[in-house]
């Protein structure tokens, strides 16, 4: 677990906008699917705020996750989902120290 990259980001979709964000980082995230050096990607809309969107995701390593976020295609859905934001997403980069993750489909 040394090297990996562990992040946590917020967004705040504008007023109305959260599932079409939502949908927008679902999709973009299936190539992760097949990447290895994605280990976790999920994406959790708040219970509390009906704008916020959590993603979580973990790497093998930083230069992977970079190399992922520069190509193209995922420029693509980035563009896409700005316009939809209220300004910049949030991210934090953690440690992750053990635990489960969950199966997801």
């Amino acid at each position: 677990m040394k090297n990996q990259l562990a992040l946590i980001n917020k967004l705040v979709a504008k007023p109305g906008k959260r599932q079409e964000v939502i949908n927008i980082l679902l999709e973009s995230g299936k190539p992760f699917n097949d990447n290895p050096a994605c280990l976790l990607y999920l994406v959790y809309a708040d219970n509390d705020d009906p704008n916020v969107i959590w993603v979580e995701d973990l790497w093998t390593d930083e230069a992977e996750h970079k190399n992922e976020l520069n190509k193209p295609e995922l420029q693509a859905f980035v563009k896409q989902a700005m316009p939809l934001l209220e300004g910049m997403p949030e991210q934090k980069s953690v440690t992750l120290v053990g635990g489960k993750g969950p199966k997801t489909s």
